[in-house]
């Protein structure tokens, strides 16, 4: 499959969302910046129309006057954060319905933003050193070589600025609730993900979804070889939480149990 044919998919899978109106999708406007300076002081463990956990905290202090680019983090949720600590916000994403939502936040809240439609394999549209921090929410998945996003984005920061990702854990990337427990469904290996007819997500049988499983060795070795410094590390909080919440088998109460979302921080030096 072309690079073309995965853009694609992954464009008609996340319009189909922006038309569902999923959670990723929908434009924060209930924030304020008092809500958001809680959250990072640690007073407060989420964050209002917010479905990620923006983590670690500590890289939203100090980011008034700083050059933002929210990267394949359409939805109005990212961007709206760092509009409302009074960055200057850049926003790339391959839907426009995820870019509406971003306009739509700055519009609510008085900042200012740039939507910029592209993939986030080709920063082309940035000149060298444009950034102080890449923030990139859960997305990574849907991008076939990560190395390849690696290298523009090491490219448009300035030297000591930052890179945030957010990662799957591949090790429990694929997993069902059968009833009784969460069940692995297929062996440990990386590439596209694919539905079988049964609708079950797995590596060997099916039609591509748009998503892929990136073993560590690409995801976080990736970062090495480009020559990233890795500053932080660490699983995202939701699956700390107390107490469970979520219908058994649901994406809530599967986070709680399999340790999902991993944050990572790399410095450009």
């Amino acid at each position: 499959m072309t690079h073309d044919e995965v853009l694609r998919v992954v464009k008609q899978h996340w319009e189909r969302e922006v038309e569902a109106g999923c959670g990723y999708t929908v434009p924060a406007l209930t924030l304020t910046r008092e809500l958001i300076e809680e959250y990072i002081a640690g007073r407060r463990d989420e964050l209002p129309g917010i479905e990620d956990a923006m983590e670690p905290r500590h890289l939203l202090a100090g980011v008034e006057g700083r050059d933002v680019l929210c990267l394949a983090s359409g939805g109005g949720q990212q961007s709206a954060v760092f509009g409302l600590l009074r960055a200057r916000v850049t926003v790339l994403d391959l839907c426009e319905g995820q870019l509406r939502a971003d306009r739509a936040a700055a519009q609510h809240y008085g900042y200012e933003v740039k939507t910029v439609k592209g993939d986030a394999c080709d920063l082309s549209a940035f000149a060298d050193a444009s950034f102080d921090i890449v923030y990139q929410a859960p997305g990574i998945s849907w991008i076939p070589d990560v190395r390849v996003v690696y290298r523009g984005v090491h490219r448009v920061l300035r030297s000591g600025a930052v890179y945030r990702v957010a990662l799957a854990n591949p090790a429990v990337h694929l997993a069902e609730w059968d009833g009784t427990g969460y069940r692995i469904t297929d062996r440990y290996k990386g590439g596209r993900v694919l539905k079988n007819a049964a609708g079950v997500e797995n590596m060997e049988e099916g039609e591509f979804t748009g998503d892929h499983r990136h073993l560590l060795r690409d995801s976080v070795g990736g970062l090495v070889e480009v020559g990233f410094i890795m500053r932080y590390f660490g699983e995202d909080s939701v699956h700390f939480r107390e107490p469970v919440t979520g219908e058994p088998g649901s994406w809530t109460h599967l986070q709680y149990f399999l340790g999902w979302g991993i944050n990572v921080v790399a410095e450009k030096v």
